[in-house]
């Protein structure tokens, strides 16, 4: 089992219903979205935060290192728009601020550090399988539930393959030079394809051989959402957005 599954099926929400979960994480998506990044961002960054590590009791260090993938992301996204090219003179290349560029990347950042929170929030507190019911209540169309459990399904199996993989070398001392990387990194490539091409078929041929009319059967034993819970959530939505609004007009 994964890590963001193992805290899924382990956290203090784990008995919650997935509706009222996905319902604040959506919420709070939308009010990320569409609330000013100062204060919005911040406030829904809080809240998320407050209810991931304090309420849901996620552990903060698992937390912060599954975020580092994301937040590298976002520092590689944000550089382009502090810095403007611009072609010719001496150098054929000439680097300096954008104009406006630091006021947009402070925005952007606010932005996505709220939407990732409420991302992550959704992820370590409801179970795949408990998302995929949520979804298929909404009426979402089945080819997309589907393909979203097979690629979540998938991209596990993957990183295992390739950290097995990449063991393998390292005990072999494939990586003790520059020149044996390159080659282990391309003979690693080479048979992670191949795997990924045999274990897609072999999945194929068993949802076949199951007679698959189009939906994967999944165990869910989530609870069933209350009033109380969606109250809850209306609640910390209402009182997000008038702390933001507030906050600016007070600005």
């Amino acid at each position: 089992m994964n890590t963001i599954d193992r805290i899924a099926y382990s956290n203090a929400l784990t008995g919650r219903s997935a509706a009222e979960k996905t319902a604040l994480a959506l919420g709070m998506l939308v009010a990320a979205l569409a609330l000013p990044p100062w204060p919005g961002g911040p406030v829904v960054l809080a809240v998320m935060l407050i209810a991931t590590l304090g309420v849901a009791r996620v552990p903060a260090r698992t937390y912060f290192k599954l975020a580092w993938a994301p937040l590298t992301f976002l520092i590689v996204g944000i550089i382009p728009l502090l810095v403007s090219v611009d072609f010719g003179g001496q150098w054929l290349l000439s680097f300096q601020w954008a104009e406006g560029g630091v006021d947009l990347a402070i925005r952007v950042t606010l932005r996505s550090l709220a939407a990732l929170s409420c991302l992550f929030f959704l992820s370590m507190t409801t179970p795949v399988p408990q998302v995929l019911r949520v979804m298929r209540r909404l009426h979402v169309p089945p080819v997309l539930t589907e393909v979203s459990l097979i690629i979540y399904r998938n991209i596990w199996m993957f990183v295992d393959t390739v950290r097995s993989i990449r063991a393998a070398q390292q005990a072999r001392l494939g990586y003790r030079s520059l020149r044996t990387s390159y080659n282990s990194l391309g003979m690693l490539t080479a048979s992670f394809f191949g795997q990924t091409l045999q274990r897609a078929k072999a999945m194929e041929n068993g949802l076949q051989a199951r007679n698959w009319q189009g939906e994967i059967k999944v165990l869910d034993e989530g609870a069933a959402a209350t009033i109380l819970g969606f109250t809850v959530v209306t609640g910390v939505l209402l009182l997000t957005v008038v702390v933001s609004l507030g906050t600016a007009w007070a600005m």
